[in-house]
């Protein structure tokens, strides 16, 4: 365990954050001891997995960081049709979606360069281009800080919604592993953003699985800032889900709006392109700013605080509800 522990490092927007308490886990070994760490019951807990989703509110945490990093791959099941991966908390995802490519695995390939942790995919249920990360999950594994008992959650039970799921309010649960049931055959998903234009636009008529993530690497490099060069977290905010009634009214004003269907008859617009249409794509102001390729994307460009990241934030979501009767959320976590 260390004090005032810098999370600089740890957290994508590359904020001078400072933690009370801090500790890696490396093991099992290590989680059944923290359990048994008197600070840990008396303390604010945070769980932090590659703090590529994460917003600090201030320059100090006044808590306990804990910071799970477990590493390792493996194959519990196979068949003629399906493979049964388990993967532990502190492989980086882009490098495990790389590793499932490679093998020829359908399921992960739209999620391809997202930033972060496989610990942290459930939480979020991150997703990208049409696919969601709930659509492979088969179990996780976790183990309650509180009591040190390990419990298993299935798929049904993470009870996963748009960028959602149950440990958003277990948060003394440490997600250890996640189990994965990827395809040996799959239907590639080529109909979310950009995706089919790409691929036709560059002559690949008969795309591969390989293709399909190559291009959303790509289509993801030209829209969002490299991490650890600019500090984001990606998508800042989350799609905004408006009634039929809501999105034809837009359309009404502005025929050209993209909308995507969304669960129970609602529909999905992009949010970047509310803000870009309400005037922020390439904002600047002092150490902040909107990502001039990407307005769905707030950026620190060194130097600032979280504050001003939390002003910027306001602005933005009352300049869209302003203009289009529509109140954008934060997909970031605020802690």
């Amino acid at each position: 365990m260390e004090k005032n522990f810098p999370l600089r490092e740890l957290n994508t927007f590359g904020f001078d954050v400072k933690a009370k308490y801090f500790q890696e886990l490396k093991s099992m070994d290590d989680i059944h001891q923290l359990v048994d760490n008197p600070e840990i019951k008396r303390s604010q807990v945070l769980i932090l997995s590659g703090g590529s989703n994460i917003l600090f509110s201030n320059e100090f945490y006044d808590g306990f960081v804990v910071y799970p990093n477990l590493k390792g791959i493996e194959t519990l099941e196979e068949s003629d049709k399906a493979v049964l991966i388990r993967c532990y908390c502190g492989e980086v995802w882009k490098d495990f979606v790389d590793y499932t490519v490679s093998k020829n695995l359908y399921g992960l390939e739209n999620l391809a360069d997202i930033p972060g942790k496989v610990g942290a995919a459930p939480v979020q249920n991150i997703g990208a281009y049409g696919a969601e990360v709930k659509d492979t999950v088969y179990q996780v594994h976790t183990i309650d800080l509180t009591t040190g008992k390990i419990k298993i959650f299935s798929n049904e039970e993470c009870r996963f919604s748009y960028r959602n799921s149950i440990f958003k309010q277990y948060k003394s649960f440490i997600i250890f592993a996640v189990d994965f049931i990827l395809n040996k055959n799959g239907e590639l998903k080529l109909d979310y953003g950009n995706i089919r234009n790409y691929l036709s636009n560059n002559n690949i008529t008969n795309p591969t699985l390989k293709d399909v993530a190559s291009t959303v690497k790509t289509i993801r490099a030209e829209k969002l800032p490299e991490v650890g060069v600019v500090g984001s977290v990606g998508s800042f905010f989350q799609n905004a889900i408006v009634s039929e009634d809501k999105y034809l009214e837009i359309k009404k004003l502005y025929p050209e709006v993209p909308s995507y269907p969304a669960d129970n008859s609602f529909i999905k617009i992009p949010s970047g392109w509310l803000i870009d249409k309400a005037g922020w794509k390439g904002y600047r102001e002092n150490h902040v700013g909107v990502w001039d390729k990407q307005a769905l994307v707030l950026v620190h460009y060194g130097g600032g605080n979280p504050q001003e990241i939390l002003d910027l934030m306001g602005k933005i979501q009352n300049s869209v509800k302003e203009q289009f009767g529509i109140e954008i959320k934060p997909e970031v976590n605020i802690i």
